[in-house]
């Protein structure tokens, strides 16, 4: 979905009398301001196909009111009415994500949906600020895990324990500067990735008496949400073709339509090749990712469609608008499901030996740093 707020390149006829009657403009003048306005016009757009938010200058030529945070300066920021200023904080992963996808897909689609619900909301919200926080490249817990690889070329994860702390520290300093509202949008599935998100949250929220809610977990846990998304695949796929593509997690059906939709140049062609390997459990998914050669993908990517994409990257920008704004109109979030909030027993024991890794690592680097002040 591109940016529907593109500034137009236009030269006003009333601009173009009055730099005629000045004497300021010459033929050869209007010719350069017009090469210069269709330049901008061009990297704009360019910047809205890739799903990226407005720029500082853009946004206040368009009256918009959302800003990228690391455009601003800090009398700006400081300056933002704290009631009624929302920071959005997409967090996403880089992981192997089959020889189709690119690793950082998981980011790549949830900074799409952070920018895209970002104008939905700036347009329910006109009186309010929306502040664009960097996203998180690094999550934890790559699917390579799901096939036992602990290390795999294609993943670069941080421990539970670093990515708890990152979201817990961002929030709580935005707490700290006196803003009330905080929402991160997630892209990656791994139920410990989720539910430190969740715990920082949390903690966030009840320490600091602010509303810093993990919208994805919310969004799976939605009734209506989740219907919406079912019909969506109804309208593209038969009963039959979606029982066949099992359960559809990671770089399969769904992940590859949306890449597909927004990032096409990062598709590689090979995806209308691959074999389904469709599994409808958490047993059997672990069965395709343990047996020899897997890829690293699951279900059916060659079904994948960019239309299809399309629409569920809508869905995705729908599902987060609509729980931004139940937020801030007052709905108390607290007391909805997030899914997941415990982590399912089929995977329990190789998520248990991850985090006991993890561990491990930390211990390690804390003896490291012991002796190292000894020497």
């Amino acid at each position: 979905m591109v940016c529907r707020n593109r500034p137009r390149a236009e030269i006003t006829e009333a601009r173009r009398v009055a730099l005629l009657t000045s004497g300021v403009a010459t033929r050869e003048g209007l010719m350069k301001q017009a090469l210069i306005m269709l330049i901008v016009w061009a990297i704009s757009g360019s910047a809205a196909a890739r799903g990226e938010g407005p720029t500082q200058r853009e946004s206040s030529a368009l009256g918009s009111r959302i800003y990228k945070l690391e455009e601003l300066t800090w009398p700006q920021i400081d300056a933002f009415d704290r009631q009624r200023t929302l920071f959005i904080l997409p967090v996403g992963m880089i992981e192997q994500h089959g020889p189709h996808l690119p690793v950082g897909a998981d980011t790549i689609a949830v900074t799409y949906e952070a920018n895209g619900a970002s104008k939905r909301v700036s347009r329910a919200l006109p009186d309010w600020n929306v502040v664009m926080m960097p996203a998180v490249n690094y999550g934890q817990s790559g699917a390579n895990r799901l096939g036992d690889m602990p290390i795999h070329p294609g993943t670069y994860a941080i421990r539970q324990s670093t990515l708890r702390s990152l979201v817990a520290d961002l929030g709580g300093q935005i707490a700290e500067n006196g803003f009330k509202w905080i929402f991160v949008m997630n892209g990656h599935g791994a139920p410990t990735h989720n539910i430190a998100i969740n715990e920082a949250c949390d903690f966030v929220s009840e320490a600091y008496r602010v509303t810093m809610l993990h919208l994805t977990g919310l969004f799976r846990a939605d009734a209506a949400i989740q219907s919406s998304g079912e019909k969506i695949n109804a309208k593209t796929f038969s009963v039959a073709d979606l029982s066949s593509f099992g359960m559809d997690v990671h770089a399969g059906v769904g992940e590859t339509s949306g890449i597909l939709a927004i990032r096409p140049d990062l598709v590689s062609p090979n995806y209308r090749t691959l074999p389904s390997q469709a599994g409808r459990s958490l047993e059997e998914l672990r069965k395709i990712a343990t047996a020899p050669g897997w890829q690293g993908y699951l279900s059916s990517p060659a079904r994948a469609t960019a239309a299809h994409g399309k629409a569920v990257e809508a869905w995705w920008i729908d599902g987060f608008t609509d729980l931004i704004l139940r937020a801030v109109r007052g709905e108390n979030m607290f007391v909805h499901a997030r899914v997941p909030e415990t982590v399912p027993a089929a995977v329990a024991p190789m998520l248990e030996k991850e985090l006991a890794n993890e561990a491990a690592f930390g211990a390690r680097l804390e003896n490291w740093l012991v002796q190292r002040s000894k020497r």
